[in-house]
């Protein structure tokens, strides 16, 4: 097999995985589920063990130098180890480790051994949206038949982890600010036919988180739209006003229909969108969502004590924090979230599973990547990839104290692909300046020479 014959093979199988990523869902039978800790997801498996055997037979050349950023993910992998290593439960850790290893092989190990090229990129962003696409619609179609009902969203986006834990809005965000960006610049986004179009999918999509209940996501909204205010400038975030207010409208319409024809969903708790937004600061124990959280926090902190070096090891804080609430009579039962058990802050589920080396190893690694994003946001004339580029990076960051992502590959491989493409926008920009200094250096030379 010639190399461009197994990378073009290879690409396309990439592709599809990428595409099914948003759509491993538990939609209809329990039999179709893969295990988190046993293989995640097979494609992810064989994308990355056709990447393996491709470097092995030659077919792809390995990297020639090891990045700043390689050295980084090694680090806090290797911190992640050795919290496995020493971690109250070896197998359960282990088999974490193993999942993690492999995100981060096929969503930023893949991309990183091919070099993609701009188009390669485009075809891998436009795979994920699609299987994004298809994610949003069959939510919307399925709230449209049996009501708004919060359980529906996370029994869709059941993560692969037993006790795992992923609302379905997390998956649509970044969907979410891909529409917001198309919007602000593209050029046919400004013609009244495409701004209508871009605006009905955005307040599709917007239904879909909406319908969900997710407080987490209610701000981290707000907050992707205040940075997108931010950094596009006045008189572009001007023209986002609009079709923001023409979804809000219509989602609140959507709200009210959709209880009207079905007034008896099947879910617990009947609320109300403004009740739902009114009541995310509420931390009492009248809201148990919000309260669990801040229990967890808690018990975090504690955890961390026991083992402050290492940590408890990586996945085990679900079978630790069961523990402590089934021992704990003065803990209050919040039956319907028992069994989803991460620490829902990403930076206090390092402190906790794997001690102040995990957690160091996290923040040194995530710290690069802002301070990258940075320096090329300040070092030029502003562009569209640098304001999607810091506003996404900024609200990862800003969610992850309110949920654990590393553990959702529907989240985490998108994040390793968006690192990558920022790289490679970030080089591609800077190419003609450093093209323009080559140009200039003979230019001057030969002044020189003839001035004398």
């Amino acid at each position: 097999m010639t190399p461009s014959l197994f990378r073009s093979r290879l690409l396309g199988l990439f592709y599809v995985a990428l595409a099914s990523v948003p759509l491993s869902v538990s939609w209809f039978s329990e039999r179709w589920r893969f295990g988190l800790l046993l293989a995640s997801e097979p494609l992810m498996v064989l994308t990355v063990g056709v990447l393996g055997l491709g470097l092995l037979a030659g077919w792809v050349a390995w990297p020639r130098t090891a990045r700043r950023l390689d050295k980084l993910i090694g680090l806090h992998v290797g911190a992640l180890f050795l919290s496995t290593v020493f971690s109250g439960n070896v197998l359960v850790s282990a088999k974490y480790f193993a999942t993690i290893l492999l995100y981060i092989g096929f969503g930023y190990g893949v991309q990183r051994v091919l070099r993609l090229e701009r188009a390669e990129w485009f075809r891998a962003l436009g795979a994920l949206a699609l299987g994004t696409g298809l994610l949003a619609a069959y939510a919307l179609l399925q709230h449209a038949q049996i009501g708004i009902s919060y359980t529906f969203s996370y029994f869709v986006a059941r993560p692969f982890l037993e006790h795992g834990h992923t609302n379905l809005t997390v998956i649509l965000e970044p969907l979410v600010l891909v529409l917001n960006m198309i919007l602000l610049y593209h050029a046919r986004a400004q013609q009244q036919r495409g701004r209508f179009m871009v605006t009905m999918l955005l307040t599709a999509v917007l239904m879909v988180v909406a319908f969900s209940y997710s407080r987490a996501s209610y701000i981290s909204l707000l907050a992707q739209a205040l940075l997108l205010l931010a950094f596009s400038g006045r008189e572009a975030g001007v023209r986002l006003l609009l079709p923001w207010a023409v979804a809000g409208g219509l989602v609140l319409s959507a709200w009210q229909v959709i209880n009207i024809v079905h007034p008896h969903p099947p879910t617990a708790t009947e609320t109300n969108l403004l009740h739902e937004l009114g009541s995310v600061s509420d931390f009492s124990s009248a809201n148990e969502s919000n309260a669990e959280r801040m229990s967890r926090w808690v018990f975090s902190l504690d955890l961390f004590q026991q083992e402050p070096v290492v940590g408890a090891g990586p996945a085990t804080f679900p079978d630790r924090y069961l523990e402590f609430v089934r021992h704990d009579p003065a803990h209050p039962n919040y039956t319907p979230t028992l069994r989803r058990m991460n620490a829902h802050n990403l930076y206090l589920d390092w402190l906790a599973e794997s001690g102040a080396l995990g957690l160091l190893s996290g923040l040194l690694l995530l710290g690069y990547l802002l301070v990258r994003q940075l320096r090329w946001v300040f070092r030029g004339q502003q562009t569209p990839a640098q304001v999607g580029f810091t506003v996404y990076l900024l609200f990862f960051l800003l969610h992850s104290f309110t949920q654990d992502f590393w553990q959702e590959p529907r989240v985490i491989v998108l994040f390793w692909l968006a690192i990558g493409l920022q790289r490679h926008y970030a080089r591609a920009a800077m190419l003609p300046s450093a093209t323009d200094t080559a140009a200039l250096q003979p230019s001057v030379a030969s002044a020189d020479v003839s001035s004398r």
